[in-house]
């Protein structure tokens, strides 16, 4: 068995003002970190081998935030769960992307302008988790991404089509988690879960 505990960064300036950041190395804000801090105490009493970021500033604040106190747990930087390549549209406002409707909607239909596509993203962040799936075999491990990497992570292994990647919402510090070994694998555990997350843990 295997559970995958999906993590969205904490938020930052960008996210509040709903600016499209991508790669960009935007440090989380105060209540960033104040969200990170909490996600840290509801996970005290969760046990997981190790922890997997995306190598993105605001992912990697927010796993150093976690990993207080837990000095034995190591942290990797996975370029599979690095944020979506956006092209023409980083630095721009949502509201000034016109296409950026139609790509909710159908990204199928609306390609991102010089930057990276879904199925592209789908299939890093497939690749990591089968390679971390392998490695750690019968337990726990936090995986620290970005909202529209989780959506596709999320599409894919419950087999839903691309164009519903918007079906599902993730928040700033939010969990969802997949667990890997039941009859009907991966079985959906959470989604955008903040709380009491010991509960949702099955290993």
């Amino acid at each position: 068995m295997f559970e995958l505990l999906l993590i969205r960064h904490g938020q930052t300036e960008w996210n509040a003002i709903r600016r499209v950041m991508g790669r960009q190395p935007i440090p989380l804000n105060n209540e960033g970190k104040a969200q990170a801090r909490l996600l840290a105490k509801s996970l005290k009493e969760v046990p997981f081998t190790a922890i997997y970021t995306s190598p993105v500033m605001r992912a990697l604040q927010t796993s150093q935030i976690i990993m207080k106190g837990r000095d034995s747990v190591p942290l990797y930087e996975e370029p599979g769960f690095a944020e979506i390549d956006y092209g023409d549209w980083i630095n721009k406002d949502f509201k000034d992307i016109p296409e950026l409707a139609g790509f909710f909607e159908n990204p199928s239909n609306v390609p991102i302008p010089n930057g990276e596509q879904l199925p592209e993203v789908i299939e890093r962040a497939r690749s990591a988790i089968e390679r971390i799936k392998e490695k750690h075999n019968n337990e726990r491990v936090l995986a620290v991404s970005h909202a529209d990497v989780i959506k596709v992570i999320l599409i894919h292994y419950l087999g839903l089509p691309i164009d519903e990647t918007q079906r599902f919402r993730i928040d700033n510090c939010s969990v969802s988690a997949l667990h890997f070994g039941s009859i009907k694998e991966p079985r959906l555990i959470c989604v955008n879960t903040v709380g009491d997350i010991k509960r949702y843990c099955h290993l």
